[in-house]
């Protein structure tokens, strides 16, 4: 999910949690988007460069990794750990940081089911074949074709093409719309 999508769904889980929360609902809508800063730390350490520039374009890639080392925030040990805290001292502040982290947490799973089982669909339809090349392969790459503006719409399968890696890569060096599939 991309960070403006998790910063819109944020903003609107602390606009319903503030008649409970009231001041406080900055707290976990902060904690649900800084929770991100361990890809940031990942990439600073493993490409040894602190530019956010070049963290931002790192994975912002077509086909961005999924390294659990990037995640120690994500972990659901650091996250049983923040609870075990959270409960033992009975601290407030821990909660509602917990409460922020597993809320952007849950987007991430919803968002990489959904986008799986977009992949698996679109593989099969397109029968393992790459539309652009004709190349069969095991597994072809899922391609953004479109991005509404609308969240709701985000996993609707017109948005997608199946693509090779080749392909893939060359459709995100021509301009924005220009994909043949």
């Amino acid at each position: 999910m991309r960070p403006q999508e998790h910063a819109q769904l944020s903003a609107v889980a602390a606009a319903a949690a503030w008649p409970w929360l009231k001041q406080d609902v900055w707290i976990p809508f902060a904690a649900s988007i800084l929770i991100d800063a361990d890809h940031y730390i990942w990439h600073a350490i493993t490409q040894r460069t602190l530019s956010l520039r070049s963290a931002l374009h790192y994975f912002q890639q077509s086909n961005p990794p999924r390294i659990a080392d990037q995640r120690l925030l994500h972990h659901p040990l650091v996250l049983a750990l923040l609870l075990f805290l959270a409960v033992r001292l009975r601290s407030r502040l821990l909660g509602l940081i917990l409460a922020g982290l597993t809320f952007h947490v849950c987007l991430d799973r919803f968002h990489n089911s959904r986008m799986d089982r977009l992949k698996r669909e679109l593989n099969e339809q397109a029968h393992f074949t790459c539309p652009t090349c004709g190349v069969q392969l095991d597994e072809l790459e899922l391609h953004t074709v479109h991005t509404p503006r609308v969240i709701l719409k985000r996993y609707q399968p017109d948005n997608f093409v199946v693509l090779c890696p080749d392909c893939h890569h060359a459709a995100h060096q021509r301009p924005a719309g220009s994909v043949s599939a």
